[in-house]
């Protein structure tokens, strides 16, 4: 499906297969099982991580998106003919009579044909294991016998190990070699953490690395000098160019893993060969905020370190993701809008956003306080509990007075305590989401403690976020900006605590009418109260302070100048407080017309909605370093995909279901398959941005894959477009579809049941369920564990 030069979808939708190595860009497969992670591009490229890929690195990786040099190499070399090639398109770039990378949903396979010999290679992370599997067959399809050795080959990073300190924390590292296991193993005896009486440099690693063959090894060797050779690169190593490796291995070489078999092969002969790469916890947990428990090394290796371990941890990862995925599922006359909705959107926010926390654009150091918990939404229709158990990490990170750290880190826990503006009111709002979902209100009554304080009810967590966000108010009543809201790039506007953020209005405005509800089922009427009084304040001020003739101001800074004004030099409109102001019904009915019709004009492009207009041409001190970006580069007058979402939602909700398609397809993967250089970005996955029209290169995507749009892109499908979304009496119907789909199909769960929706154009608009016809558009919770069909009929 989908073909362009570079690659396709494969027919089921499951996978996305490239056929020539060289992609405008790395077009890449991040795989995570919540706890073991890697990333891997077309090329061969990327690296392996567990827990947290600045803190715990596994095997090393340097930022070049250009280059994409550094990876997990595996090498097969003809002992006769003494020619040399790489089972992926790097290092070695050598010919090929056939070539394919399938990446699909927690594996990729790598085939190579060369010179008559076949290989495929399937790389994928066990469940619930903190470990790789590469499965390699090597198959000889010439008309003779061959003689081969297959060698792998990486260079170990372990802990926190950045590049600029890379001499200093490889004299901490101590290979040897594991006769028994076919293993070579890897300690560390520093982490980077101080100890628990404040010492630096005196943590050992807490893991232990391992990387084994399931065949006999003929030779091995973990020095990266003696591999290579000085002044040489991977494309060439020394050590290929000897009989055998030179079995290093101690603490006084430059740490790296390889290790070499041999196999013959008579023509039609085919061999296979597991390898594996890990890291086994020891259990001592010195430093850590996680209590990991010790992991037997060895047992870890023989389980899996062979063909029909792989093969069965192959089925489990099957099921495993199917159970992920299968919440829901659509089937309309849109094929891209299919295997975004079905597929590629939830793994993407699953592995990536939620499970990996990196990609090739950014190496995550943790969790973002509203970043994650956006993402856990992607849970509701499949896994709810799995929201349940973000929201619960997320409160462990909050202070008794209210406010959050911006971000944490997964080990330690620590971070960043800021006034940004909106971090703590995500808990709420999510929380809301879960409950409308679920009705799980025990759930409000679980305790999780303080970072600085005793443990309270999660009810309690959310009450203390929105009083916290209470006392934030400037002189005229407006809800302050603080460090920055949801737009990070505004962070000079009210550092001062004096700037304001109309988009914050309408945030909050809504977050106060949906927690009224929470806290009046909780018996608490007084605060429920207290949030209605709230949002009428609010909402008047929002239309008193903000409104600006045709759309509503973005904020006041500091100094009370006007940003996203008409009479602004730069930036005169943006889409947040716009878009929201629809989202969450502050906006009179009467404006709707006016500010739908603004965001069409000034904003709605080719590829998305564009997050500002027009872009700031040069930076602006009391603005923020939102100005400082290119003109057209990401929250600069750019698509930030994460925002154009909202837009498809607020068209929707406005009752433009063209313009709500329009501003989806700008932004949904597939539908740039037809200009794959243009786009440069993987064609599978949302990208977090893509350039504005007056970046030279309109329409170029970057910052794929670890993005919060996947997420987004998935719900604002399903709940505003296909138009099915839960509340707390049942799953509410209010189609949004554009006029050229006839029909569709849509299923879900929802509290122990399954609804299956046939959507279909008609002289008359009716619903029926179960053949009955129904009063209103409230399908009623059943919870019967059975599956029930609805049929909508919508006016042609």
């Amino acid at each position: 499906m989908l073909k362009n030069k570079y690659g396709y979808f494969s027919d089921d939708g499951k996978e996305y297969i490239i056929k020539n190595p060289l992609t405008p860009k790395p077009w890449i497969n991040v795989i995570s099982n919540g706890e073991y992670s890697l990333m891997i591009s077309q090329t061969g490229g990327g690296c392996s991580w567990r827990g947290n890929a600045a803190q715990n690195r596994i095997t090393r990786l340097y930022q070049d998106i250009i280059k994409d040099n550094w990876g997990k190499y595996f090498y097969l070399r003809d002992l006769d003919s003494k020619d040399i090639w790489s089972l992926t398109y790097m290092p070695m770039k050598a010919s090929y009579e056939d070539f394919s990378v399938r990446h699909g949903i927690g594996y990729s396979v790598f085939e190579f044909k060369h010179k008559g010999v076949r290989t495929k290679m399937k790389i994928f992370v066990v469940p619930g294991q903190p470990l790789e599997i590469i499965d390699i067959s090597i198959i000889n399809e010439s008309d003779k016998e061959r003689r081969l050795d297959l060698t792998s080959y990486f260079e170990w990073e372990a802990s926190i190990h950045p590049d600029e300190h890379r001499e200093f924390n490889k004299l901490f590292m101590d290979t040897t070699y594991d006769e028994d296991n076919r293993a070579i193993k890897l300690r560390k005896y520093h982490w980077g953490f101080p100890d628990k009486d404040g010492l630096s440099n005196n943590v050992d690693w807490d893991f232990v690395g391992f990387h084994a063959c399931s065949e006999p090894v003929k030779s091995y060797d973990t020095d990266k000098e003696s591999f290579i050779g000085m002044y040489n690169n991977e494309a060439n190593p020394k050590a290929l160019r000897q009989e055998k490796l030179d079995k290093n291995v101690g603490r006084y070489g430059d740490a790296a893993a390889a290790l070499q078999t041999e196999t013959k092969l008579k023509s039609g002969e085919s061999k296979r060969i597991i390898f594996t790469i890990g890291a086994a916890s020891i259990g001592k947990n010195e430093i850590n905020n996680i209590n990991q428990e010790h992991e037997d090394v060895d047992a870890l290796i023989k389980k899996y370190t062979n063909e029909k371990a792989s093969d069965v941890a192959f089925r489990e990862l099957k099921v495993f993701w199917d159970e992920l995925l299968n919440g829901d599922e659509v089937n309309t006359p849109d094929e891209s809008f299919n295997l975004m909705t079905n597929t590629f959107s939830k793994y993407q926010a699953i592995s990536c956003r939620l499970w990996g926390k990196a990609a090739y654009y950014q190496t995550s150091g943790g969790y973002g306080f509203r970043d994650q918990l956006q993402d856990s939404l992607i849970f509701l229709e499949a896994k709810p509990e799995l929201t349940k158990e973000q929201l619960r990490l997320h409160a462990k990170h909050q202070f008794i007075e209210g406010d959050v750290y911006h971000w944490f880190v997964t080990y330690q826990g620590w971070g960043p305590r800021s006034n940004c503006s909106d971090d703590l009111l995500w808990m709420p709002l999510i929380l809301y989401y879960y409950l409308e979902e679920t009705l799980d209100y025990d759930f409000l009554l679980e305790e999780v403690p303080f970072l600085n304080g005793p443990s309270e009810s999660i009810y309690e967590h959310s009450k203390k976020a929105i009083e916290k966000a209470l006392t934030r108010y400037s002189k005229r009543g407006v809800p302050l900006m603080g460090s920055h809201d949801w737009n990070d790039g505004l962070n000079a506007v009210g550092h001062k605590m004096k700037g304001e953020s109309f988009w914050m209005s309408s945030f909050l405005y809504l977050i106060l009418n949906q927690f009224s509800t929470i806290a009046k089922h909780q018996k608490d009427e007084e605060f429920s109260n207290k949030c209605l009084k709230h949002a009428v304040k609010i909402k008047d001020t929002f239309e008193k302070f903000g409104w600006d003739g045709e759309w509503y101001l973005q904020a006041t800074n500091d100094d009370g100048d006007k940003i996203g004004s008409k009479d602004s030099e730069e930036g005169k409109i943006f889409l947040m407080p716009n878009a929201w102001a629809i989202i969450s019904e502050i906006i009179p009915e009467f404006k709707k017309e006016v500010v739908i019709s603004s965001i069409k004009k000034h904003l709605l492009k080719e590829f998305g909605t564009i997050l500002n207009y027009p872009a700031f041409t040069k930076p602006t001190k009391n603005i923020g370093y939102v100005t400082r970006y290119a003109p057209g580069l990401r929250e600069n007058g750019g698509v930030y995909t994460h925002a154009a979402t909202w837009a498809v939602t607020a068209f929707a909700k406005a009752g433009y279901p063209e313009l709500a398609y329009e501003a989806y397809q700008g932004i949904c993967p597939p539908n740039r398959t037809k200009d794959p250089d243009r786009y440069l970005a993987e064609p599978y996955v949302t990208c977090g941005n893509s350039d504005g029209p007056l970046s030279p290169f309109y329409g170029r995507g970057g910052w794929s894959w670890y993005t919060g749009s996947a997420q987004w892109l998935h719900r604002v499908a399903v709940q505003d477009i296909i138009g099915v979304k839960a509340s707390f009496e049942g799953l509410v119907v209010n189609p949004q579809i554009p006029i050229a789909w006839n029909k569709l199909t849509y299923k879900r769960k929802f509290r122990n049941a399954t609804y299956v929706f046939d959507i279909t154009r008609s002289d008359e608009e009716t619903i029926t369920l179960d053949g009955k016809k129904l009063k209103g558009n409230v399908i009623p919770d059943y919870q019967d564990g059975l599956t029930h069909h609805i049929s909508v009929k919508i006016k042609r």
